[in-house]
């Protein structure tokens, strides 16, 4: 049995989007935080009761597969649905459709509790979670590993930490680490092709101030190609991915 489901409806903006009209993945992706959250205050346990407990919400990983970008202007449903959990992890998915129903993108996340204060993982407590009514198992579901590539073109880029990067939960937002990866890219290969599968997992938080190292390997033909991508803090592997990268003419 799985949770409550959300739905929301969702217009996308001028600014959410790239310079072809398409929403951006980082924007996808705060779309669907946003759905999370609204659930969230639907069900009383938004971020005001979360600040009564010390706590915050943390994604861990991320498995975001895109049958097609929406653009400027398309009207999509965002849902969202606390499928299961154990002591310490819980399974989120999502789903955004267009206005005819078809299923444009299907997202798996788990996420954990985090002691805000000591920036540790703490066990689920029953008070936030029960009203998501989401089954309680043993095991949940095991996201894929990252796959190191054997070889392909290098590329990297240094960025800042700005104050504008980190949220209320005093780390840097999620959308940043997409940004900082998708920006190792030149403008063709971002203007032709859009990503159809991300596989992205948080190793270490990146705290505000530090400069981090964006590293990728590209590998495959155009049109079908994949690309790796570590994010460091000086020798600290923080964020790692796999994108999965498919052209718009297809």
């Amino acid at each position: 049995m799985a949770g409550k489901n959300f739905s929301e409806k969702h217009r996308i903006l001028y600014y959410e989007g790239d310079q072809n009209a398409h929403v951006t993945l980082p924007m996808l992706v705060n779309m669907m935080v946003l759905a999370s959250e609204d659930q969230s205050e639907l069900l009383g346990v938004g971020p005001k009761k979360m600040s009564t407990t010390g706590l915050g919400w943390v994604v861990t990983q991320y498995q975001i597969k895109i049958k097609k970008m929406p653009k400027i202007n398309e009207e999509v449903t965002i849902s969202t649905e606390a499928i299961n959990h154990n002591a310490y992890f819980c399974q989120r998915d999502f789903w955004i459709s267009d206005k005819e129903g078809n299923e444009l993108v299907h997202a798996t996340s788990i996420f954990v509790m985090m002691d805000l204060q000591k920036r540790k993982m703490q066990k689920l407590i029953p008070e936030i979670l029960e009203p998501y009514e989401s089954e309680e198992v043993k095991q949940i579901i095991r996201l894929p590993k990252i796959i190191e590539p054997e070889d392909g073109e290098k590329l990297s880029h240094q960025y800042s930490v700005r104050y504008l990067d980190i949220d209320q939960n005093r780390h840097v937002n999620n959308s940043r680490y997409f940004e900082w990866m998708i920006n190792t890219l030149d403008d063709e290969v971002l203007t032709n092709n859009f990503p159809s599968e991300v596989n992205v997992r948080y190793h270490v938080e990146v705290q505000p101030g530090a400069m981090i190292n964006s590293k990728a390997i590209r590998s495959g033909s155009q049109g079908d190609f994949r690309t790796n991508h570590k994010i460091f803090v000086d020798d600290t592997l923080c964020t790692e991915a796999n994108i999965e990268w498919q052209s718009y003419l297809e």
